[in-house]
């Protein structure tokens, strides 16, 4: 690089630190009574708070891509069973910076009835365990009653 060009590329540790913080397309908080390191510090706190609006806009794109891509391929994919003439339910649950998406789909009952069966909602199901401890409190207090007699 040439004398030249140095001395006109602009050193941003010189640039001066603005004055005043947009928080809208029009709006502005003017921080002109500021001391200079504080207006640093808040420009810099400002700064990776846009970096992190724009990551989160970006990962939601990302998110909202891959769920439409995917309700394309179920969607194709339901209706290309359907014209054959075969009884088809699609599911499928998903979590993402957009929130839970569950969709069902297909041409049967299930399908039309639009409800998603425990599992495949993700809760679980307790049943069992239910069934197992109540078993052992009953076995539990036979023994207490058996062993007063």
């Amino acid at each position: 690089m040439s004398a030249e060009e140095n001395s006109t590329t602009p050193n941003p540790a010189l640039a001066p630190v603005p004055t005043t913080v947009p928080i809208g397309p029009t709006a502005a908080i003017d921080l002109s009574w500021l001391p200079e390191n504080e207006r640093k510090a808040l420009m810099a706190d400002y700064a990776k708070g846009v970096l992190d609006i724009a990551k989160k806009a970006q990962d939601m794109h990302v998110d909202v891509g891959a769920l439409r891509s995917t309700l394309g391929t179920l969607g194709d994919t339901t209706k290309d069973i359907a014209a054959s003439g075969a009884a088809v339910t699609v599911t499928h649950t998903q979590q993402s910076s957009i929130g839970r998406t569950e969709i069902i789909m297909g041409n049967t009952q299930q399908a039309h009835k639009g409800r998603l069966t425990k599992s495949q909602t993700g809760e679980k199901d307790y049943t069992f365990y239910y069934v197992v401890a109540g078993l052992i409190a009953l076995v539990l207090v036979v023994m207490a009653i058996g062993g007063r007699g």
